[in-house]
């Protein structure tokens, strides 16, 4: 007689445990909430992801929308998972911004006069200052309240602590499999109430999904070996450096919208072993260790989709964190944690109801 297979009930399937899916896991975990996470293991972006946080980004320095809110969610998200997993993930420190032109130099000075900058752009610094063999020919600028986080040991130890309590299911989910019912949705032997996709740019080939207005963008990050001393602290210019210590530093990304895909591309790694030369007078020694790519899930407007689907509420998403994952995860695990336990409503911002009309209707 053929072995009969034990079915599991739960609150939320979570499908992808990737940044987003690992918080949410781990969130509703913490409500009390049954749950399991489907994730075939191997790449993703946020592995790929050097974790790096500034608060101005592009190149008209922007601040970021809600910076402050998000800051200071992600820090004291990141702090609790140290104390509870017993590793050190989020490290903070300022970034150093080297001006490409005399008008950048201007907009720098121009943005640290304004009210709601003064917090984040500090010293400026004067051509021919950076030292470290830079080309600082038009100086720079200190940015506080920068950061980064180790994605991957966090990743890693997260999926350790889900599979230590056994809610973590090392499948792909094809969509045809989901059997979706007004009063829950079944998944293999898995019966739950709702199915949280978490997936990362996969989502454009989600049925329910699909129709938002997806940007995904590939690119690729280096991680440098080099006998000579590279700078002691993270800098941007055209191209940021993230050093890891012992003669190591990462350096990155490039944006690619064809081919989508996860292979390192020769000419974004050509690309940006030439952008790393021209940060210095005399280049330094190197040899490229690795070469990483990932494919980010951009979206239009550049804010996260969060909610549930117009026409299957029991189908939620939380997807759509770009490169911005670091910052945005925490806050927006936390939002969608409350209003699927406690009711709260979202933040229109990341709601998808802005992109209701343009959701895919099956």
């Amino acid at each position: 007689m053929a072995k009969k297979t034990q079915s599991y009930s739960c609150d939320f399937l979570i499908v992808g445990q990737g940044l987003a899916g690992s918080l949410m896991a781990w969130r509703l975990w913490h409500t009390g909430a049954r749950i399991m996470v489907v994730d075939p293991g191997g790449n993703n972006a946020s592995k790929v992801a050097a974790g790096l946080v500034s608060p101005v980004t592009g190149k008209r320095w922007v601040k970021m929308r809600q910076v402050d809110e998000l800051l200071h969610q992600a820090r004291r998200t990141y702090r609790r998972l140290e104390m509870e997993l017993e590793i050190r993930l989020w490290f903070e420190h300022k970034l150093l911004r080297l001006h490409q032109s005399r008008a950048e130099s201007s907009l720098s000075k121009r943005r640290a006069t304004e009210p709601g900058y003064r917090d984040f752009l500090a010293a400026e610094l004067e051509p021919g200052c950076a030292g470290h063999g830079l080309v600082d020919d038009f100086g720079g600028r200190w940015i506080e309240g920068a950061a980064h986080l180790a994605t991957t040991p966090l990743l890693e130890s997260l999926r350790s602590w889900l599979e230590e309590r056994n809610v973590l299911r090392s499948h792909s989910i094809a969509y045809a499999d989901l059997k979706v019912g007004e009063t829950g949705i079944q998944w293999r032997d898995v019966r739950c109430d709702f199915v949280i996709f978490c997936e990362g740019w996969k989502v454009i080939h989600n049925p329910w999904f699909a129709g938002l207005p997806w940007q995904p963008s590939a690119g690729e990050i280096l991680t440098l070996e080099s006998p000579d001393p590279l700078p002691p602290h993270p800098l941007n210019r055209g191209i940021w450096l993230l050093p890891e210590g012992k003669g190591r530093i990462r350096i990155g990304a490039t944006y690619r919208w064809h081919p989508l895909d996860e292979a390192p591309c020769e000419e974004g790694v050509g690309h940006l072993l030439a952008s790393f030369r021209k940060l210095f007078h005399t280049p330094p020694r190197y040899r490229c260790q690795t070469a990483a790519a990932g494919v980010r899930p951009n979206t239009l407007d550049h804010h996260p989709m969060v909610g549930a689907h117009p026409r299957f509420p029991r189908l939620i998403l939380a997807n759509g964190f770009g490169s911005k994952g670091t910052l945005y995860a925490p806050w927006c695990s936390e939002k969608l944690t409350e209003h699927l336990t406690q009711g709260h409503p979202l933040p229109p911002e990341i709601s998808i109801g802005r992109y209701l009309e343009r959701a895919d209707g099956k």
